[in-house]
């Protein structure tokens, strides 16, 4: 009955009892905003991230959460959301960039538009698009003729806040 006792004892101080649960969740945050990042959690500043990285922030409590992200050098806000935490759950927020880019086609031709090497769409003679989630940083733009691969306009986008930038491409 001892040994039975003894291993009663064990069984209660080793294990969780099968209906307790970790009520704190956490919030993975990826950044891919082309710069270093301050996140703030309900106003608190949690971490800051370098581009290309990710944290965790960890013991958040079930319920509804503001985060912001921040530019770290100059304070711009990239993102603001709510979120709503479940209990002992993962939450993956991933933060792209800020800004937006309009491109208007008055070529007069269908263009193939380029970010670098990355083929980023079609736009047609006329014809008004918008690239979204920006990164910071520069990008260099161009356009090249969908008939024949020539490049008819390039240009380079120094992304540097949160707004939409525009590009306007004519003969």
């Amino acid at each position: 009955m001892a040994a039975l006792s003894g291993l009663l004892l064990l069984t209660f101080i080793g294990c969780k009892s099968p209906t307790s649960s970790d009520t704190t969740s956490s919030i993975v945050v990826n950044n891919n905003c082309g710069a270093k990042i301050d996140v703030y959690l309900d106003g608190t500043l949690k971490t800051t991230i370098e581009n290309g990285s990710n944290a965790t922030i960890s013991s958040i409590t079930a319920g509804s959460h503001q985060l912001e992200a921040k530019k770290s050098d100059t304070g711009v806000l990239i993102i603001s959301l709510t979120l709503t935490i479940k209990a002992s759950t993962s939450t993956t927020v991933t933060i792209r960039g800020p800004a937006s880019l309009r491109i208007t086609n008055l070529y007069g031709e269908i263009l193939s538009i380029y970010m670098g090497d990355e083929l980023v769409g079609d736009i047609g003679d006329q014809i008004t698009q918008i690239l979204p989630k920006v990164a910071f940083g520069a990008h260099v733009l161009s356009g090249k003729k969908k008939t024949d691969g020539t490049v008819a306009a390039t240009v380079t986008i120094d992304v540097t806040d949160a707004i939409e930038y525009t590009w306007t491409i004519t003969k």
